[in-house]
């Protein structure tokens, strides 16, 4: 078993830097984490608060929604590895086109929407689903090291975008951000394999007949697909509320703004190391079990949020408690749909989890925004989301023992 999960990384490590080049430059990530940096930039070109340009993020999370659906009924539609470089390129195109028109807000909010429309297929569901046919002993830790990519950009952009934005030539921030996944697009032109090279490197059609597992309609018809889809959305509307209020709370307890960016900066870092770490810990724990620990992890955080003195310390560890669980969730889910419906309609499930877990997370700003603007502080809202991660954690400790597929589509306890 040791020396097939050691021939795994040997056989795999270029398939692994290849996915993990994708998430880092996909459209899951890549809007998301480089929208920050531009905000200034932008409200000043259109002129409108900071609060109606966050629609702008609304927009594409519904665009990855749909996207995430789109891409794998393509993967499997198609040869997986034309619908990436075609996704890659569009999406690249697409973004070059902002550096250059004239932007306003209705223009910024339909390329929003329609940048991982057109990027489909190098969304999340494309990247896992490469490491998930490569890798069976090491799935977990090879999805964690996939999708800590989500981590990488979110510390690479601001850092890319600083030499444009605030200057007169801010536009040319998304030329700047249109060249990352062109590169993943020359990349893999020349280093995917093709859908014939070797039996791991086969399509994702022809995996959909031999692999073993459920197909669609019965994932859809299967508890365990309800109760991971109910789990993950309760769990990541607390974290995403979190994740853009962290700063203003610590603000709003007492902290400076200095120290109040500071405690958040350990975010990405702790970001990485729950992927990382959940990963090696799957491998090793039952998958429920790993994914209770980690996603009950922000129901802490909320206490310690508000109760806790406004202190440095206790708000770092309730900062990394966030990060650590954020950083998790998608490659635990990933994994979880891997072993308990198989491979066989693995792009459309995963693609399903994402979509309605995504609609769920960009409704969350409609949820607290309400209850922060009657309230007026965060203490109801750290209340409700302590009380939502605990409901939602443990949900995961129901989903019982691995099936054994003992064909493509039947599966034995």
């Amino acid at each position: 078993m040791l020396h097939k999960a050691n021939t795994e990384f040997r056989e795999g490590w270029r398939i692994l830097l290849i996915a993990l080049l994708g998430v880092v430059t996909s459209p899951h990530y890549l809007g998301l984490y480089s929208f920050g940096p531009l905000v200034p930039d932008l409200t000043e070109a259109l002129d409108i608060p900071i609060g109606e340009l966050q629609r702008a993020i609304t927009f594409n999370f519904i665009g990855i929604a749909i996207g995430s659906q789109l891409g794998g009924w393509l993967l499997v539609r198609f040869e997986p590895k034309t619908v990436t470089l075609c996704s890659l390129l569009l999406f690249s195109a697409l973004y070059a086109v902002l550096s250059f028109i004239e932007i306003t807000r209705n223009t910024l909010y339909f390329f929003y929407l329609v940048l991982p429309l057109v990027g489909s297929g190098a969304l999340l569901v494309t990247w896992t689903q490469l490491a998930c046919l490569h890798f069976e002993k090491k799935r977990g830790i090879a999805l964690a090291i996939v999708l800590s990519g989500g981590g990488v950009i979110s510390a690479v952009a601001p850092l890319l975008l600083s030499t444009l934005t605030g200057t007169e030539h801010w536009q040319l921030a998304f030329l700047l951000l249109a060249l990352l996944p062109l590169t993943t697009f020359f990349i893999c032109l020349f280093a995917l394999p093709k859908s014939h090279s070797s039996e791991l490197a086969n399509s994702v059609s022809q995996q959909s007949k031999t692999a073993k597992g459920l197909d669609f309609k019965q994932v859809l018809y299967s508890w365990r697909f309800w109760v991971i889809v109910f789990a993950s959305v309760l769990v990541i509307i607390v974290v995403l509320s979190l994740i853009t209020n962290i700063v203003p709370m610590l603000v709003e307890k007492g902290l400076s703004h200095t120290k109040a960016s500071l405690i958040y900066s350990v975010f990405g870092l702790s970001l990485i190391t729950g992927r990382l770490v959940g990963g090696f810990l799957i491998d090793r724990i039952w998958g429920p079990l790993v994914a209770f620990c980690v996603m009950v992890l922000p129901a802490f955080g909320c206490l310690i949020y508000l109760f806790a003195p406004a202190q440095v310390l206790p708000m770092i560890i309730a900062t990394i408690m966030v990060g650590f669980a954020a950083g998790a969730e998608y490659d635990i889910m990933a994994y979880l749909v891997s072993r308990y419906f198989g491979l066989r309609a693995y792009s459309k499930t995963y693609g399903a989890l994402i979509a309605v877990t995504t609609l769920g997370s960009g409704m969350a700003p409609l949820i607290y925004g309400p209850i922060l603007d009657a309230t007026g502080n965060y203490s109801l809202l750290l209340a409700l989301g302590a009380g939502t991660a605990f409901i939602g954690a443990p949900l995961f400790l129901t989903l019982g023992r691995y099936p054994s597929f003992q064909s493509k589509n039947t599966a034995t306890e």
